[in-house]
């Protein structure tokens, strides 16, 4: 905590200083990368660390597509304890300023989730219900088909997972439903936030983020940050919500003609 309360402190005085330049990557395109590490040793061994990489890119005035990835991965006392990775896509085509239509695609692999996979396509509509220089919200409402496999999982005194027992696949559909936030206190700090949920008869998984970035320079950052993941039904062996907290390097392309989700 003490080195965390240090980074966000320095952070804080560096971004005092920091100004905004004008955008001078590709037009079309928008981008964001961010990790985080942390160990500890002694009394505990611990080990942290997380990736997230995020694209948006525009082809004229209707179409944009927004693409990423993101994981992390936690050993303690030299087991492996959480091990994550999602890939995503989606193509929005703007019938509007505000309205638009998309198809999106998400994959996810949690080995300790207690679905060995999870994956959805689905499509929808979307508004874009706040779009300032300072604030950007917009939601989205869609179905689509969900493809997952669920697995039994006996874990160790410490959370390592012993055996893995996979159960039979199965497809439902689901409705999709997603919203994106992000506000600019000044030209240096920023709240972002997202929820996202993936409701069906085979399970509800409810997703959910908040972080408060910090410039330091023209596109590097600090950012500490909180997701919370639940699964409503988790086979045996794995509990319905987990927590991941995290603190960040940032590293961002922002194009101020792209919105931010």
């Amino acid at each position: 905590m003490r080195l965390y309360a240090a980074l966000a402190t320095a952070g804080l005085i560096t971004a005092a200083h920091a100004e905004d330049a004008p955008y001078s990557g590709p037009p079309d395109w928008a981008s964001r990368g961010q990790v985080g590490f942390a160990k500890t040793t002694g009394n505990t061994d611990t080990s942290t660390g997380n990736l997230l990489i995020h694209a948006a890119h525009t082809v004229g005035d209707k179409w944009k597509f927004l693409m990423g990835a993101d994981g992390h991965y936690g050993s303690t006392q030299g087991e492996t304890t959480s091990q994550a990775w999602e890939a995503y896509g989606q193509a929005n085509y703007n019938i509007s300023q505000r309205f638009f239509w998309f198809v999106s695609a998400r994959y996810q692999d949690d080995r300790f989730s207690g679905f060995s996979y999870q994956g959805t396509l689905s499509t929808g509509a979307g508004y874009q219900i706040v779009k300032t220089d300072a604030t950007q919200f917009s939601v989205q409402v869609g179905a689509g088909a969900r493809w997952l496999r669920p697995e039994i999982l006996e874990k160790d005194s410490v959370g390592g997972v012993i055996s893995r027992t996979p159960l039979e696949s199965s497809t439902d559909a689901v409705l999709d439903a997603a919203l994106n936030y992000e506000h600019a206190f000044n030209a240096n700090t920023k709240l972002l936030a997202s929820a996202a949920v993936e409701s069906g008869a085979d399970n509800t998984q409810t997703k959910a983020a908040i972080s408060l970035q910090v410039k330091m320079t023209q596109v590097l950052a600090l950012a500490a940050g909180v997701q919370v993941t639940r699964n409503s039904q988790p086979p045996q062996g794995a509990v319905p919500t987990d927590t991941l907290s995290t603190l960040n390097l940032v590293y961002e392309l922002k194009n101020p003609k792209l919105a931010p989700e």
